[in-house]
This record gives structure tokens, sequence and C-alpha cells, in this order.
């Protein structure tokens, strides 16, 4: 029962951290369009009131222009000035955040944004027997600080400290590890085959 109970928490969980930002940029686009379309109300009030691809003139001026401000910011992120930046909020503030370093690892993996700073998946002894975990930092030529996440919401988990001679190795990537990880154990077969 109780690992019945588990299972829909760390469901409920999964879905909640899936939903949350959707939600939340979601609400974003909207508060910005309707800024964006005040500000451009008065710029094409003066032109004819057409539709082109069922979208009035100013609801395509809104867009256009949201469009034009999310690539001005992407081009600005890539900036040293917008890199420090971020980085003196992540190491001041975002770092208190729990988990705030993994998600955002993981959703670079995710998006294709490879970091330097890429988790090494690695398999770790518990009770239960192996578990995939991730490698978060050398403590010493002996010890690792390791994070065992949850199935099937890898965003929970747990942070151990595990002894080299614990550690096996798995060449597989932080991307496919979360996919396994997701889905329960399927696909572990192919994943894991000849590395056990």
């Amino acid at each position: 029962m109780k690992s019945f109970l588990k299972i829909i928490k760390t469901t409920f969980l999964g879905g909640l951290f899936f939903l949350v930002p959707l939600i939340v940029l979601i609400v974003l686009l909207e508060k910005g369009y309707v800024i964006i379309q005040k500000v451009t109300l008065p710029l094409v009030s003066h032109l004819p009131r057409i539709k082109v691809l069922g979208l009035a003139l100013e609801e395509l001026a809104g867009i256009i222009i949201i469009i034009f401000i999310c690539l001005i910011a992407g081009i600005f992120s890539r900036t040293a000035r917008a890199q420090k930046l971020v980085k003196r909020l992540e190491d001041g503030v975002l770092s208190f955040v729990p988990g705030y370093s993994f998600m955002k690892k993981t959703n670079e993996n995710i998006m294709g944004l490879e970091s330097n700073e890429d988790l090494k998946v690695v398999l770790v002894p518990t009770d239960a027997g192996l578990q995939f975990a991730f490698v978060v930092e050398q403590i010493n030529e002996n010890n690792f600080a390791v994070f065992i996440p949850d199935a099937p919401n890898p965003w929970s988990g747990s942070v151990c400290f595990v002894e080299k001679k614990d550690i096996k190795e798995v060449e597989i990537t932080q991307k496919e590890a979360l996919a396994c990880i997701r889905k329960l154990g399927y696909g572990s077969a192919a994943l894991l085959k000849n590395k056990l």
C-alpha cells in the first residue's frame, strides 16, 4: 500500500512539475501579449480592418513583436554580460531553490544545449538493488556525491555519498537514463545490454 501511495505521489508531483512551467509560460506570454497589444493598438488603428489567416492586424503585429523581442532576448543571452548576470543570479538566489541545478542541467541536455557540466550516469547499490544515479560532485579520490532520482518523477530523489568501489559506470547519456526512469524501467534491456 505504501509503494502504491508513493507511485501516486510521485506521479502527481511529476505532473505538477510538468504543468507549472507550462502554465507560467502561457500566463507570461498572455500578459506580454496584452501589454504589446496596448502599444500596437494606436499604431495599427489607422490601418484598414483586415484579417490575415483569421488574425486582425493588431493581433498579428503583437505576435510579430513578441517573436522579435524573444529573438533579441536570445541574442542578448549569448553575450558575456548576460551570462555573468545569470551566473550571479544562479549563485546568489537560484542555488537555494531545491533541485534547480539538477533541473537546469537536465533541461539543457533534453533541449540539446549540451553543457560542459553534463551529469555522468552511473549505477549505485541500494537496498532494492542497483539504481541509476547522477554524479554531482567528486568529494575526494574515493568518494562521490550522487543524486538518485525517483521513478517515474526524476525531479525528486535522494542525495547520497558513495565510495568509488560501489559505483558501476555505464556508458549511457543522461537523456537516455531519464527516459528509462520516466518509463518505470521499460527499455532498460536494450539500454543496459552488456553493461551489467
